[in-house]
C-alpha cells in the first residue's frame, strides 16, 4: 500500500482534498477568457490546485496547458528560457508532428537543445545578446501559441519575481503583449501576496484590474477531517474522528503541515491510530527538525529571535508593539521590535494574516512553544 498523504508533487485526484470550488473557479475564468491572480500563503496548496486543474482540463483536447515556477529567475533572460522549455515539455507529450512543429518553430532562435537520458523530457537553452532580444523572443513565442487551434492557459507560478527583474519596464512589456492574445490566458500565482496584490490592484501598475482574483483559504476542517479517515479506511487502517480533529488543530489545517503530519502518522500505523502514536508522530517531526531550528538562533540577531519566541508561544499577535507585549516577553522599544518585524518578515519567518503576525511555519512554531 502506498501512502496517501502526499507531500510533494501532485498525483491524482483521489491523493487531493477538496478545493472543488477553487478548481470550478478557476475553470470558469479561463474558459470564458478571463485571466485569474491566485494568492496564497507559502505550502498552502497553489501549486497542487494548479496541477489538479490541469489534470482535469486534460480530457478536454480543445485547450494545452503550461506550467512555469520563475521563482529562481532573475532576468527576462531567464524568463524566456522558462517561457521556452515548458512549451516544449509540453508539447513533448503530444503527437509526434506537434512536437516537431515546436522543434522546428524554436530553431530560430539557436537554442540549445538537450534530452534527458532516462526521461527522455527536453531542455532548451535560448542565449539572447539583450533585454531587448529576450522580450523579442518572448513575444514571438506567446504569438506562436496565440496561433495555434486550441486555447493555450499558461500558469506562472511566483509571478511577483518580475518585479526584481533589472529590466524595470519588463512589467510593462509583459502586460502590453498579454493584453492583445485572445487564444492564450494566464494563472498569475504567488505567495508574496502583498506584492503580487499591488500589481493587480495599484492604479499606476501596468496589469491594473486585468484579472479575477481567487485568494487560496485553508480547507475546512470537516472536509479535511473526513478526507483523512476515509484515507486510512482505504488502506486498512483507522484513525478517530477525535485524533484526526485535534491533530489538525496542532498542525493549524495548513496544508503541508498536514499532510506531512499524516504522512508520518499512516506510515507509523499498522492499524488503529492511539493517542500515544499520534503523539509519537507529533514529536518525530519536532525532532527530526531540531538541528534546524535550534540554528535559528545563529543565523537572527538576539532582537528577532526573541521576537520570534514571543510570538510563536502568544500563538500569533495582533499588536507586536503593545506594552504589554514588549514587558512581557521583555523585547525593549516599539522602534526596535519594529524593525527586527520587518526582517523577519522579508525573511518569511513571520507573516502577516488577518491583523495577525503568525510563524510561517507551524512546525518551528510548536518546536519554540516545546522548548522556550
Amino acid at each position: 500500500m502506498k501512502n496517501p498523504f502526499l507531500i510533494s508533487s501532485y498525483k491524482k485526484p483521489e491523493f487531493f482534498c477538496d478545493r472543488n470550488n477553487e478548481t470550478k473557479q478557476l475553470k470558469n475564468a479561463l474558459k470564458n477568457g478571463r485571466n485569474i491572480v491566485l494568492l496564497s500563503l507559502r505550502r498552502m496548496g497553489k501549486t497542487g490546485l494548479i496541477m489538479h486543474l490541469f489534470y482535469k482540463l486534460k480530457s478536454d483536447k480543445t485547450i494545452h496547458t503550461l506550467y512555469l515556477d520563475i521563482m529562481n529567475t532573475k532576468s527576462s533572460e531567464d524568463f524566456v528560457n522558462k517561457l521556452a522549455e515548458a512549451v516544449l515539455i509540453n508539447y513533448h507529450s503530444k503527437s509526434k508532428q506537434l512536437f516537431n512543429k515546436v522543434l522546428n518553430f524554436f530553431t530560430k532562435f539557436n537554442p540549445i537543445i538537450t534530452f534527458d537520458q532516462h526521461t527522455g523530457i527536453p531542455t532548451i537553452e535560448i542565449k539572447p545578446h539583450s533585454k531587448e532580444q529576450s522580450k523579442k523572443s518572448i513575444g514571438t513565442i506567446l504569438n506562436f501559441l496565440e496561433n495555434q487551434n486550441k486555447q493555450i492557459i499558461i500558469a506562472i507560478d511566483e509571478f511577483q519575481q518580475i518585479t526584481n527583474y533589472p529590466d524595470e519596464q519588463f512589467e510593462a512589456f509583459l502586460r502590453s503583449h498579454i493584453q492583445h492574445l485572445n487564444n492564450v490566458n494566464f494563472i498569475f500565482s504567488g505567495s508574496q501576496q502583498h506584492l503580487l496584490t499591488a500589481m493587480f490592484s495599484s492604479y499606476s501598475r501596468p496589469f491594473y484590474q486585468s484579472s479575477d482574483f481567487l485568494k487560496l483559504e485553508r480547507i475546512q476542517k470537516k472536509t479535511y477531517t473526513e478526507f483523512i479517515i476515509k484515507k486510512f479506511a482505504s488502506t486498512e487502517k483507522s484513525v478517530s474522528k477525535e485524533i484526526v480533529s485535534d491533530l489538525l488543530d496542532w498542525a493549524d489545517v495548513y496544508t503541508f503541515y498536514v499532510q506531512n503530519l499524516f504522512n508520518k502518522l499512516w506510515y507509523s500505523s499498522e492499524g488503529m491510530v492511539t493517542n500515544e502514536l499520534a503523539e509519537f508522530a507529533k514529536q518525530q517531526i519536532l525532532d527530526e527538525r531540531q538541528y534546524i531550528y535550534s540554528n535559528l538562533r545563529n543565523l537572527l540577531t538576539k532582537v528577532q529571535y526573541n521576537l520570534l519566541v514571543a510570538i510563536a508561544k502568544s500563538h500569533g499577535i495582533n499588536q507586536p508593539t503593545s506594552n504589554e507585549f514588549l514587558r512581557t516577553y521583555n523585547l525593549g522599544t516599539p522602534s526596535t521590535v519594529n524593525t527586527a518585524l520587518k526582517i523577519l518578515i522579508a525573511k518569511e519567518i513571520v507573516y502577516k494574516e488577518f491583523s495577525t503576525y503568525q510563524v510561517y511555519d507551524v512546525f518551528l512554531m510548536k518546536w519554540i512553544q516545546n522548548n522556550s
